[in-house]
C-alpha cells in the first residue's frame, strides 16, 4: 500500500455484518419482524456468527515449554454470511479446484434468466434446473462446435458450477457461474480441442431447455402454458450466455478464486459498506454496464433481509461438478493432461498468518520459543481463563475495550513501539495480549487501517501509522 501523506485525525472502523446485525438490537427485532418467514437455516448462520473467535465457541490451548505463558486461539464460525471464514473457505476450495483442473483451455460461462422469472426460481426445487439446464446446454455446444469432424461425436466435457443468486446490489438475481473445458474426450479418450464456440447461437438452446424443464414442474394449467410461451414471445433471441473470458490452467486459481466467494461468502463485501448509524446502511456497488458506482441507502431491515435471503437451504449443493470433474469422471483423467504428481498444499490457519503477516502467532512473545498445543477446549466460557496466560504473574487487568477503543490502542502500540519507520507486527501484538487483546483482534484491526489508509505495511513486517 503506498503511503498516503494527508493528515487523518480520527480512526475509521470498517462497518461489518456482526456490527449491523448486533448492535442497536437489529438481530432480536429483525426476528419478531420476520417471524412467520424466518428459516432454521437463518438462524443458526446468525447465531453461529455472534460466536465466532468468542470465548463461548470454543478454543485451542497453547503453552510455551519454556516459560509456561499461554496462547487462546478460539475457534471460527464457519457461517454463510461470515466475510472472514467466507474468504478463508473461498481460497481453500480455489486451491482445491485448480488443483484439480487439467492443462487444457477453459472458458468463464455465465447462464443468465430475465427477470421476470427471478422469484420463481426461489425454490431449491426449480434452482435444480438451472444447473441441469445449462449442463445439457454447455454439452451441446461443445459437440456441435467441433468443426474437425463432420460426424458429431458426443464428447466428455469437464465442468464446474456456481449457483450464484444474487447481484452487486444483493438483489435475487439466480445465474450460473461455470468452468468449462473447451473441448472433451470422446469414446477412445482422445482429446477433441474446440477452439471457437458461437455463444449467441446457444442463448435459444439455453431458453428452450430451461422452460421445457420448467414448464414439467410448475402445475398443469392454461396460465402455466401462456407463462411459459409468453416467454418464449418476449425473448426471441433466447436468454443470454456469456462466455468471452477464456483462460489456462495457469491462471485457473484467480478464476476459481473469482467464483469461489460465492460458494461460502456473503453477497457484499464490507469493504463497501460506509455508513450505518443504526436506522439505515449504506453501501455502494458498480453497474455492470454503465461501469459507474452506485449508492444506495436503505432501511436496517432491508439490507439484512436481503443478506439473508441468500442463505441456501441445509445440504443443498450451491456447486456441481459434472463429466471429467464429477466423482467417476475424476478416476479416469489418467491422461498426459492431468498432473498427477502435483500435491495439494492445505495450509493450517499459522501459515496462512505467517504467509499474510509475516508474523507466526505460535512464537512465545516472552522468551521467543515456539508454543505447543497442550489442550483444546470445545464447551467455551465466557471469557478465557486469563489467570493462567502468565504462571506466577499477576494477570493482566481485565479490559472491556469497544471496537473503538481496540483500534485506538492498536494505533497507540505503533506509535510507541516504532523503531525507525515502523514498528514490529510481533512486539505490537504482544503489548496489546499483555492489555487483554487476542492476537486475532490485533491482526484484524491491522488489516483494518491498512485498508482505510491509515497504515502501510513494509515487506520486513513492521507496520507504519500515517497521522
Amino acid at each position: 500500500m503506498s503511503l498516503k501523506t494527508k493528515a487523518k485525525k480520527s480512526v475509521t472502523i470498517t462497518i461489518t455484518i456482526a456490527l449491523i446485525l448486533f448492535t442497536y438490537n437489529t438481530w432480536e427485532d429483525y426476528k419478531v419482524k420476520y417471524r412467520d418467514s424466518l428459516r432454521q437455516v437463518v438462524i443458526e448462520n446468525v447465531e453461529r456468527l455472534r460466536l465466532c473467535r468468542k470465548p463461548q465457541n470454543g478454543y485451542l490451548i497453547f503453552e510455551c515449554p519454556e516459560c509456561g505463558a499461554r496462547k487462546y486461539v478460539p475457534f471460527t464460525c464457519k457461517s454463510r454470511i461470515c466475510t472472514s471464514c467466507g474468504t478463508k473457505s473461498a481460497n481453500e476450495w480455489a486451491d482445491k479446484i485448480h488443483h484439480r483442473l487439467l492443462r487444457v483451455p477453459y472458458k468463464h460461462v455465465v447462464f443468465t434468466i430475465p427477470d421476470t422469472l427471478w422469484e420463481l426460481f426461489r425454490n431449491p426445487n426449480h434452482q435444480k434446473i438451472l444447473f441441469l439446464a445449462s449442463k445439457v446446454t454447455m454439452e451441446e455446444m461443445i459437440r456441435f462446435s467441433n468443426k474437425r469432424s463432420k460426424k458429431k461425436v458426443k464428447l466428455k466435457i469437464g465442468m464446474i458450477q456456481v449457483l450464484q443468486t444474487y447481484g452487486a446490489d444483493m438483489k435475487y438475481d439466480p445465474h450460473i457461474h461455470s468452468i468449462v473445458t473447451e473441448g472433451g474426450f470422446e469414446s477412445k479418450k482422445n482429446w477433441i480441442h474446440v477452439d471457437f464456440i458461437k455463444y449467441e447461437g446457444w442463448r435459444k438452446k439455453w431458453q428452450y431447455e430451461l422452460l421445457t424443464r420448467l414448464k414439467k414442474e410448475l402445475p398443469r394449467s392454461t396460465e402455466t402454458n401462456t407463462f411459459i410461451d409468453r416467454h418464449f414471445k418476449n425473448y426471441p433471441k433466447g436468454f443470454v450466455v456469456y462466455g468471452k473470458r477464456r483462460f489456462e490452467k495457469r491462471e485457473g486459481w484467480n478464476m476459481a478464486r473469482y467464483i469461489g466467494r460465492y460458494v461460502k461468502h456473503p453477497p457484499i463485501a464490507e469493504s463497501r459498506i460506509t455508513r450505518y448509524d443504526g436506522k439505515q446502511v449504506t453501501f455502494w456497488y458498480e453497474d455492470t454496464k454503465t461501469k459507474q458506482r452506485i449508492t444506495v441507502t436503505m432501511d436496517k431491515f432491508e439490507f439484512v433481509h436481503r443478506l439473508l435471503s441468500h442463505v441456501p437451504e441445509k445440504n443443498f449443493k450451491v456447486v456441481r461438478y459434472i463429466g471429467l470433474y464429477s466423482r467417476r469422471g475424476y478416476k479416469h483423467r489418467q491422461t498426459e493432461f492431468s498432473d498427477e504428481e502435483a500435491v495439494l498444499i492445505i495450509r493450517s490457519w499459522r501459515d496462512e498468518i505467517k504467509r499474510i503477516f509475516q508474523y507466526d502467532p505460535l512464537l512465545c512473545p516472552k522468551c521467543n520459543t515456539e508454543m505447543e498445543l497442550v489442550e483444546i477446549c470445545y464447551c467455551g466460557t465466557e471469557s478465557y481463563p486469563v489467570n493462567d496466560l502468565y504462571p506466577g504473574k499477576p494477570p493482566p487487568e481485565e479490559s472491556f475495550l469497544s471496537q473503538q477503543e481496540k483500534v485506538q490502542l492498536v494505533v497507540s502500540l505503533i506509535i510507541e513501539n516504532r523503531n525507525g519507520r515502523g514498528a514490529n507486527i510481533e512486539k505490537v501484538v504482544s503489548e496489546a495480549e499483555k492489555r487483554g487483546m487476542g492476537g486475532g483482534e490485533v491482526l484484524s484491526d491491522i488489516e483494518r487501517l491498512k485498508f482505510e489508509g491509515y497504515a502501510y505495511q513494509h515487506k520486513n513486517g513492521e507496520i507504519c501509522y500515517v497521522y
